[in-house]
Parts: structure tokens; C-alpha cells; sequence
């Protein structure tokens, strides 16, 4: 089965196989863009469950889909940006941000993965304290390495738009990156 093939069984029969399909396909991204979103995995997985249960019930409302990811991501945009309004703010959570991604290798030194986990605390850090908008195209097109036509077409905007929502982004990051290191510095 591939992607036409299921997206043509989810519009004609709301067939679950079809859409069991396209779960598999993109979960694993959806679960990244999600945690950009929510700061922490369980509200990332939480969120991916609900957009998929949600998408699983409107796709069959549908009369034609080329493609399944850019419609999907609209639901899971919409369902983080729902969840982080209703706590009123993901900072409380940026404690409980997974930066566990390095794994120890023989040639890396214990004080350079220490020093890599270190400036990864401080990335999401950062991350978490910039509005959602910036957040997304900024791990969107730095993390996920996703084209500025790929990210115009999953968030629906013009190739421009993306491009100067973009250079807004890293503004406000290095902004407050530096203001960051500053106040680490500061501490010790």
C-alpha cells in the first residue's frame, strides 16, 4: 500500500487499515512537531493521539486529498496551540523537556556530551520562550531540515511569508539566546 492508495480508502470508506497506514507513515513526524509545540513528551504524545482522532473522523468528511501530511499538520498544529492555551503557558513544563538524544559513543569524551546536553537545555530553553509561531518555522526548518516550499505548503502561507516569519525567528532566538548565556554567565 502506499500513500494514494490509503488516502483513497480513507475518502471512499473510512477504511481503518488505510488510515492505520498513514498513522505509521507519519507518526514519527508528527510526534517531532508536536514536541516542538509542547515542550515535553507526554503533552507531544497526547497531542499526536487526539490530532489523529481527530484527522481519523474529518477525513472521510472530505472529497479529495493529495496529499495526507500538510492537511494532518493543520489538525496537530491546531490541537497543540488548543492544549497550550488551555494551561495558559508551556513554560511551567520546560523542566520536563526530553533532551536525551546524544548517545555515548567511543570516540566522544564525557565532558563534551555533558557540554552538548548543556547547550541543548539552553536551545530548548530558549525554544520554549518564544511565541508558537516563531518555535515552529524555527524547528521546522533548523531541526526537521524541512525546505521553505515544504513548510509554505504544511503551513499553508506563501514561500515569502515563511522566509520573513523566518528572519523575525532567528531574531527573537539570538535575542534571547544571548540574553541566556548572559544570565548563565552571570550565575556562574
Amino acid at each position: 500500500m502506499d500513500e494514494k492508495s490509503a488516502i483513497r480508502l480513507c475518502l471512499a470508506h473510512r477504511d481503518p487499515v488505510g488510515f492505520e497506514f498513514l498513522v505509521k507513515k507519519y507518526r514519527r513526524e508528527a510526534y517531532f512537531h508536536a514536541m516542538s509545540f509542547m515542550g515535553n513528551a507526554d503533552d507531544a504524545a497526547d497531542a499526536c493521539q487526539e490530532s489523529f482522532t481527530r484527522a481519523f473522523t474529518a477525513i472521510s468528511r472530505l472529497t479529495h486529498l493529495d496529499a495526507f501530511y500538510p492537511w494532518f499538520y493543520r489538525i496537530l498544529k491546531n490541537c497543540c496551540l488548543n492544549m497550550l492555551s488551555r494551561k495558559k503557558t508551556a513554560r511551567k513544563h520546560q523542566s520536563n523537556v526530553k533532551t536525551d538524544h546524544y548517545e555515548l559513543s567511543e570516540s566522544e569524551d564525557p565532558l563534551s556530551l555533558v557540554e552538548g546536553k548543556e547547550e541543548q537545555k539552553q536551545v530548548w530553553a530558549v525554544l520554549e520562550s518564544l511565541n508558537p509561531e516563531f518555535r515552529e518555522i524555527l524547528v521546522m526548518k533548523y531541526i526537521q531540515g524541512y525546505a521553505y516550499d515544504e513548510i509554505a505548503g504544511m503551513l499553508a502561507i506563501p514561500r515569502g511569508t515563511v522566509m520573513s516569519r523566518l528572519y523575525y525567528a532567528r531574531k527573537a532566538f539570538q535575542e534571547a539566546y544571548l540574553k541566556e548565556v548572559k544570565e548563565v554567565a552571570e550565575k556562574g
